[in-house]
């Protein structure tokens, strides 16, 4: 009798020890998708919500309530930062995405009041210093001829300019030598969270105000380094990325300047983008003309 009460219980650990790996998915499944909606302001369908069946329901309204009052409170602090002449850096993108919803939400109401005439790509906001052209060291050549096709592939599909692709994949990924962008975890833009249950804790710096300080934070580990293309395009995507899109600005220039205090806490953001693209000449992967010349192009510079 105790041998088969025994063998039970090893039977359905074992069952349960299985059973662990698809309901940890599951709810990262399901903490995404409560993000996601919360920071694109989305209307949940109940009907849809309960087919994915009742424990992701659960832990979708569960995080659905945490991210909305997370949401609440960073776009409340953006407002009162605004007008008080203050800055917070966000390790959480729904908290980022709010504080950010707040300030742009704060600086309305004041340009309402005093009939300002807006104007967010004016000329001392964007960085207009010209950075010289270079030529690439062989890894730096190595790295751009790896994604140059699928960037501008995903920069058609997903509205967005290769240039800029290629110059964050860069600079985020030490150009495909920091451990985040090598294998196992292939994550060239340091994008925080995690993918389809897989995420790894590193160090990383962020930005209060002018001030970095070190804190350890999740990043997406992926099966590849087209999969962390096609997250990251998808990622941009949302609201608070519009003016990152090519048919809202005129420039590649006002682009990377709306991914500062978006994408990245660090001001200098836009003007380290702006360098790689400049120097290495990456808008040639913006014209679709170019097309049949740049791998040569590359290949020419390398030698």
């Amino acid at each position: 009798m105790n041998d088969k009460v025994i063998l039970g219980t090893v039977v359905m650990l074992v069952s349960l020890n299985t059973a662990l790996p698809a309901l940890a998915s599951q709810q990262d499944d399901a903490r995404n998708a409560a993000e996601v909606a919360v920071i694109n302001q989305e209307v949940v369908d109940a009907q849809v919500l309960r087919s994915h069946g009742d424990e992701y329901t659960r832990e979708f309204l569960l995080q659905f309530h945490n991210a909305t009052q997370k949401y609440r409170q960073a776009f409340q602090l953006g407002i009162a930062d605004q007008e008080e002449g203050r800055t917070h850096a966000f390790g959480d993108h729904v908290e980022q995405a709010a504080y950010q919803r707040g300030i742009e939400k704060a600086k309305a109401q004041t340009q309402e009041k005093t009939g300002a005439k807006e104007n967010t790509f004016s000329d001392q906001l964007v960085d207009q210093k010209r950075y010289l052209p270079k030529q690439p060291l062989p890894n730096q050549a190595r790295f751009i001829n790896q994604i140059a096709d699928d960037a501008r592939q995903i920069g058609k599909n997903y509205d967005l300019y290769p240039s800029i692709i290629i110059a964050q994949a860069a600079l985020e990924s030490n150009w495909g030598t920091s451990d985040l962008s090598l294998a196992p975890h292939h994550n060239l833009f340091g994008v925080k969270g995690k993918y389809n249950g897989r995420g790894v804790l590193k160090p990383t710096t962020e930005f209060v105000g002018s001030q970095s300080t070190q804190v350890q934070d999740i990043f997406r580990s992926y099966t590849s380094t087209k999969q962390s293309l096609q997250d990251y395009a998808k990622t941009l995507q949302q609201p608070l990325y519009r003016e990152v899109h090519r048919s809202v600005v005129k420039s590649y220039r006002e682009a990377t300047h709306a991914l500062v205090g978006r994408y990245a806490t660090d001001p200098d953001y836009d003007k380290k983008l702006n360098q790689i693209i400049d120097s290495y000449q990456l808008t040639r992967y913006d014209d679709p003309k170019k097309d049949g010349n740049t791998q040569s192009q590359i290949i020419n510079s390398r030698q």
